[in-house]
């Protein structure tokens, strides 16, 4: 079982004084590890890749409100995005911020 866990933030206050957009981030947290991971969101589609120590570790695709990813094999492959290889999360926590 994968305990990644993912949370959608948006808003900061100093950002959008400066420049006029509130930000998007998707925050990535192993908590059994204690990786975490934090990515802007420039568009909507978006993927990417998340890497420890310099290896990809998760690929992640984010459509909308929905987030997905999968794991990286061993060899450096990436499992496919047909179930049961891709992970949606049992909840996406959302954050706003002043």
């Amino acid at each position: 079982m994968n305990n990644l866990t993912v949370v959608y933030q948006k808003g900061g206050m100093l950002e959008f004084e400066r420049t006029g957009i509130y930000p998007e981030y998707l925050l990535f947290k192993l908590p059994c590890t204690r990786h975490s991971w934090r990515i802007r969101i420039k568009e909507k589609p978006q993927e990417g890749v998340l890497k420890s120590k310099g290896m990809i570790v998760y690929h992640y695709s984010l459509d909308g409100d929905l987030c997905k990813f999968r794991k990286v094999n061993k060899d450096g492959s990436l499992s496919n995005w047909i179930e049961p290889d891709w992970i949606e999360p049992e909840c996406m926590m959302f954050e706003m911020y002043d």
